[in-house]
């Protein structure tokens, strides 16, 4: 038990840092949208010849390429700290703490979407404070022990953790709700003309991204929870 454990600790350390750097670098991609997006929409103001408008969509695609080889990565090490036969029973109280990982960077994307929209960013706080209703629900009832290994396999998962389990389906159900509405209260403020178009699109991604964060940490919870009762009773 003794090597197993340090052979966990072993992994975790290395594995822990390398998700924590993919992580900070992909949640300030996102929260630093808006320095991209206004120099994009001055380009297309002013209009730019078709050389630079196709060198700023290059950026643009540049970005996201980057942001989904950060979120790879992020996922990659992730895996390797829930690895099915790697985590020891000892260890089983990690599991339950894996979603402070993407828990830390929902305030921060609200902070940011708040200074470029309070309207916007309301909408995003109403959100994330619905799903946190969600886990206080879910909190007040037993963690079950069906489905342990899925479960363990599934904590390492960018969204999907399959809607078998009704808790995860009405998660999924709260965050795309929320999606729609920051997406469309942003919509209307750009028809009204209170929102710049470059804003808008950094509103919108950022406010994705808040959702995304608190999604997946309380999907973790949620699957963190379930697996370490399943580790401490020996059913993995």
């Amino acid at each position: 038990m003794a090597s197993s454990i340090a052979r966990y600790a072993a992994i975790t350390r290395s594995a822990l840092i390398r998700n924590i750097l993919f992580g900070a670098a992909a949640n300030l991609l996102v929260a630093g949208t808006a320095l991209y997006a206004r120099p994009l929409q001055d380009a297309l103001w002013v209009g730019a010849d078709e050389g630079s408008l196709l060198l700023l969509v290059a950026v643009a695609l540049g970005l996201f390429a980057l942001h989904a080889l950060l979120d790879f990565g992020q996922s990659r090490e992730l895996a390797r700290l829930v690895a099915p036969g790697v985590v020891p029973g000892a260890a089983a109280g990690w599991l339950e703490r894996l979603w402070v990982l993407e828990a830390v960077w929902a305030p921060v994307q609200l902070a940011v979407l708040v200074l470029l929209n309070p309207l916007i960013g309301a909408m995003a706080l109403a959100g994330v404070a619905a799903l946190a209703a969600m886990i206080a629900v879910g909190a007040t009832g037993p963690a079950s022990v069906i489905g342990g290994r899925l479960q363990l396999a599934r904590l390492a998962g960018a969204d999907s953790f399959g809607c078998t389990d009704g808790f995860l389906a009405g998660l999924g159900f709260c965050e795309t709700v929320y999606r729609v509405l920051i997406v469309g209260m942003g919509a209307a403020l750009l028809v009204r003309g209170d929102l710049e178009p470059g804003l808008f699109v950094a509103a919108s991604l950022i406010g994705i991204a808040a959702m995304r964060a608190a999604g997946r940490a309380a999907a973790r919870w949620h699957g963190g929870r379930q697996a370490a009762v399943m580790l401490r009773v020996g059913r993995v």
